[in-house]
């Protein structure tokens, strides 16, 4: 039977479902279980696109409680007169692919509350009903490779009062419901410590740390990942309760080491772990770095490309982890130039529902700190660029600070990576080499906080349109990256030149001689390109700013010249004066 046949018999049944990833647990649909139908529509449409993904049933709008048993039973006797035992009514069950055991799940009509880490008669499991999800029969479990098969074929029973009646083996840590959105690791390496410590045994420890996971951790961890850190945990001695004395004061004495990580949790820390492997790291802040008008711009909407579609960065760099979705705030820009790109790069299909995006046009001004915890769940937020939400000097420390704490907010309530893209400071196009200092302006704290930095230069300004760009990683704090140049399509798409490396160097002509009055022209031009919906006057006291004195008539008559230059050579300027054939306006 196929997977397609086995999620249309479940929709059939009543039951809501979704796909996960083939011969995983892992949902593959950008909100997991919250996406579940039983629209056949959809269904059609998710495993034709998908044939061999695995059928996932969300117990919660199926109005299902399953008695998920994973340990205790050997037998299909054994689970019969075990279930008699406890007065549990048969039902439709499944036994799962589990086969260091024998897993049985019971299904029964009517939800409750989820319940982790059950104990009764010698058995053990979880319940997954308002907020869980369980493999169809006939699913491939990811372990064992053996399929989940309906052991009785009978229909629902009411969900009965011994199952409601089960408690949750798992000890109660911490605040209830505070989501565990950073470290979350080494988080629940040290909760783990806690139970191990607490004399919880391994198979409970395990069972507690995989619905800990499933509550509290945004986004939740592989279950494979869990298993392995309650494997770690699990190797030290349950230890022995000792007695205190007391000598003078009886009040209890604070313990300094709480101060500092553990042993577990340092032995468990783990690796740097990408959405873009070896570009964008996961649970971390990364900057963008450049002058005016170096593509950052057009580089970032390749990264949301790329974190959308799950095709990889610039031809090279491997999606290893697509977000929940990409928060695109780009306040520099208007609708109508940012709408235009995101045609080009043929983005606009995931506008909405994967892609959110915010220009200059929308009404108001959106904050930093308005971003709520639903809002950025999950979710890689792209900031263009980081002066526009900053409130005071870029120059000043503190003003710098605070601006940090506003991206450490957004990474606790569950962002699972910030992308800033910030300017470089006036005269830095004329330093013959890259590092932290040049390619990021104002106070070093930005500089200090992001875990890693790739600065980016057009090896040739003078020919901004075919030029390739040189990306350079110049803070690397977790990984190691080379050089490397991409070249850029009439599509926005940007694609790399060559594997990165040494050999890849930063060109001559991208370094001109402070005051070279062709890098300001060049420079001048590029801005002229890059904002077609300002007027000539406001263009005019842009340039100004910069250091670039041009009259608004100057502006007008390059804006005309242009657009010849472009009819000329048989291009075709848009609304917002793009060149739709040779390639996209770089940023």
């Amino acid at each position: 039977m196929g997977f397609l046949e086995i999620a249309l018999q479940c929709i059939g049944r009543g039951w809501h479902v979704h796909p996960l990833a083939p011969a995983t647990k892992r949902p593959i649909t950008p909100h997991g279980k919250n996406d579940a139908t039983n629209s056949e529509e959809q269904v059609r449409a998710w495993w034709t696109k998908t044939p061999d993904a695995n059928v996932s049933i969300s117990c919660g709008p199926s109005e299902l409680c399953v008695l998920d048993c994973d340990h205790g039973l050997n037998s299909e006797a054994e689970f019969i007169a075990w279930r008699e035992r406890n007065g549990l009514p048969a039902t439709y069950t499944v036994r799962t692919g589990r086969r260091d055991s024998f897993g049985i799940q019971m299904y029964y009509a009517g939800p409750i509350p989820d319940v982790g880490g059950w104990k009764l008669d010698g058995c053990s499991g979880q319940i997954k009903s308002l907020g869980g999800y369980v493999c169809a029969a006939g699913c491939i479990h990811p372990d064992s490779g053996e399929t989940y098969q309906v052991l009785v074929d009978a229909p629902l029973a009411p969900t009965p009062e011994v199952v409601c009646q089960l408690e949750s083996e798992k000890p109660k840590t911490g605040k209830a419901g505070q989501p565990i959105t950073e470290n979350r690791n080494i988080t629940l390496t040290s909760i783990g410590g806690k139970w191990r410590n607490d004399g919880m045994t391994r198979e409970c420890l395990e069972l507690a740390l995989l619905q800990h996971n499933a509550d509290y951790c945004v986004p939740p961890l592989e279950d494979e990942e869990v298993r392995r850190i309650a494997a770690n945990v699990s190797r030290y001695d349950i230890p022995e309760p000792a007695g205190e004395v007391t000598f003078g004061k009886t009040e209890t004495a604070k313990d300094w080491r709480k101060h500092y990580h553990t042993f577990e949790e340092m032995e468990n820390a783990p690796p740097a772990a990408f959405l873009i492997e070896g570009f964008l790291e996961q649970d971390a802040i990364t900057a963008l770095a450049a002058p005016v008008g170096q593509r950052k711009s057009l580089i970032a909407l390749n990264v949301a490309h790329a974190l959308c579609t799950g095709e990889s960065l610039f031809d090279f760099f491997k999606v290893t982890e697509r977000p929940t979705r990409v928060l695109y705030l780009c306040p520099e820009m208007g609708i109508r130039s940012f709408t235009a790109r995101l045609r080009d790069i043929k983005l606009m299909g995931h506008v909405g529902k994967t892609l959110f995006c915010r220009t200059m046009s929308a009404e108001g001004t959106l904050e930093l700190a308005a971003l709520t915890a639903e809002e950025v769940s999950g979710a890689v937020v792209i900031i263009d660029t980081a002066v526009r939400y900053l409130k005071g000097d870029e120059n000043s420390s503190e003003h710098m600070r605070a601006f940090a704490e506003d991206i450490f907010r957004i990474m606790r309530e569950g962002a699972v990576s910030v992308l800033l893209l910030h300017h470089s400071a006036k005269g830095t196009k004329e330093t013959p080499e890259l590092t932290l200092e040049n390619a990021m302006r104002g106070s070093g704290e930005l500089g200090a906080f992001v875990a890693s930095c790739w600065a980016t230069r057009l090896q040739d300004p003078t020919s901004p349109y075919k030029s390739p760009s040189y990306l350079a990683n110049v803070k690397q704090r977790d990984f190691e990256s080379k050089p490397f140049e991409v070249t850029s399509g009439p599509d926005c798409r940007l694609h790399i030149v060559d594997e990165p490396g040494d050999h890849v160097k930063l060109s001559s002509k991208a370094v001109g001689a402070p005051g070279n009055a062709d890098g300001k022209q060049a420079e001048a031009l590029q801005m002229i390109r890059d904002n077609p919906d300002l007027s000539q006057a406001k263009l005019s006291n842009k340039l100004k700013e910069r250091g670039i004195e041009r009259s608004p008539a100057w502006v007008g008559k390059k804006r005309l010249e242009m657009k010849y230059e472009d009819m000329q050579a048989g291009g075709k300027m848009g609304k917002t004066g793009h060149h739709q054939e040779e390639s996209a306006t770089p940023p």
